[in-house]
């Protein structure tokens, strides 16, 4: 049964799509064959994030006739034959950048393991949803070959995951010093690595819930609105393990949900948002979430309250995909900041909703940059509230579904 904004809602899905498929790498003869442009204004790189999104993409393209069962059965195929035979991979980590055409790694990134998380949970969602002898086979390569175990050291007492490995000194985030790279002890949009790394059989079950159980959880509140928040309190930490994951339908051992967590971040973001929206010209009382994307001053990341330090940061951005991507936890609050958006000029187009728009300054400044992980994170998040075609694909997978036993999530 199709709801009130169902077709709005299937608009964006539709659009986001369209822009992932317009910056996607689809030439034969190349090596980056299905790799996907960081955004459109850097041509030559793509990032490894969005090769996820895109993956999980031809499940709900396949579904709602953006392209042919075949079409999409083979460019997933070709995609991750790239991602197994091409990409650079440290003990299977991916680097979080390479070169469209050549798929090398692009300079001195890191190989990185949020970045791999958010590229093999495409892998797995197209893995169940096509159930094809090829991609099964290779789908299983790319996610057997990943050490789980390498990345794993004690860091103030407790087992915590890298975040990172780069083999050049002076390379991205290396500091000087070639190795692994600082550690998630914090809440962030990891948790997905938890359970995947669980279901992997790598690691025995103490171990397993003990890097579950070892990244620090800060419980702070806005307005009434309680939940443990990451250090700058950025949205879209809340919103990226739920694009694959069913978190509305499990808890953790201990009766916590990651989906009620992220529905209250998301309400205590607007509660912020209507207490300060005055203050800013671009926003308004539709509007809301402080979170990552382009502004006039380049590439930012913003926070709300609490925090670690107790203070917001914002310059007046706003982001359409922080409300898109509340599509599953706030739907009311997200279609009615949707439908606001979409009545102002110039936010709406081609692909949908621009990445940002800010309004502070002497002229209206609209982003002329789509960061592909944004659009992503619309084209799922969409998908979720019209269908839950990739969720529900995802949610088959043996890695997901051996995790969540380990961990002894509960189905609710």
């Amino acid at each position: 049964m199709k709801t009130k904004h169902h077709d709005l809602i299937e608009e964006i899905q539709k659009r986001s799509f369209k822009l992932l498929m317009d910056l996607t790498n689809f030439n034969e003869n190349e090596k980056g064959y299905g790799l996907t442009l960081d955004h459109n204004l850097k041509l030559n790189v793509a990032s490894i994030a969005t090769t996820g999104f895109v993956l999980s993409g031809y499940i709900i393209a396949s579904e709602y006739g953006y392209l042919s069962y075949d079409d999409a059965l083979y460019k997933v195929k070709k995609t991750l034959k790239t991602l197994y035979y091409h990409v650079p991979h440290y003990k299977g980590f991916f680097a979080h950048f390479v070169d469209i055409h050549t798929a090398e790694r692009y300079k001195k990134n890191e190989f990185s393991t949020i970045d791999t998380l958010l590229c093999i949970k495409g892998v797995m969602s197209a893995q169940m949803y096509f159930k094809d002898d090829e991609i099964n086979d290779l789908a299983n390569k790319i996610l057997k070959r990943i050490d789980w175990k390498s990345f794993v050291h004690l860091h103030q007492g407790k087992y915590r995951f890298y975040m990172a490995y780069n083999p050049d000194a002076d390379g991205d985030y290396a500091q000087g010093k070639s190795g692994f790279i600082f550690q998630w002890h914090m809440l962030a949009e990891q948790i997905m690595m938890y359970v995947i790394a669980a279901g992997s059989n790598q690691l025995d079950k103490k171990l397993a819930l003990d890097l579950y159980e070892g990244f620090e959880r800060n419980l702070g509140s806005y307005q009434g609105h309680q939940y443990y928040y990451s250090p700058g309190n950025t949205l879209f930490i809340y919103q990226y393990p739920l694009c694959w994951f069913d978190g509305k339908s499990w808890i953790d051992k201990d009766g916590f949900s990651w989906f009620e967590n992220a529905k209250n971040a998301t309400l205590g973001h607007r509660a912020w948002n209507l207490r300060n929206y005055k203050k800013y010209k671009t926003f308004s009382k539709e509007t809301f979430g402080l979170t990552a994307s382009s502004t006039p001053n380049g590439y930012s990341v913003f926070h709300a309250i609490p925090s670690v330090n107790g203070k917001p940061l914002t310059d007046g951005t706003v982001a359409p995909n922080a409300m898109v991507g509340a599509l599953t936890t706030n739907p009311k609050e997200a279609i009615k900041a949707i439908l606001y958006m979409k009545s102002l000029p110039n936010i709406w187009g081609e692909y949908g909703f621009i990445d940002a728009y800010n309004f502070e300054g002497n002229e209206p400044w609209y982003s002329k940059k789509y960061i592909t992980i944004d659009k992503g994170l619309e084209l799922l998040m969409s998908n979720q509230y019209l269908s839950k075609d990739v969720v529900n694909a995802f949610m088959k997978h043996p890695y997901v579904i051996k995790g969540l036993e380990v961990l002894e999530w509960k189905k609710i």
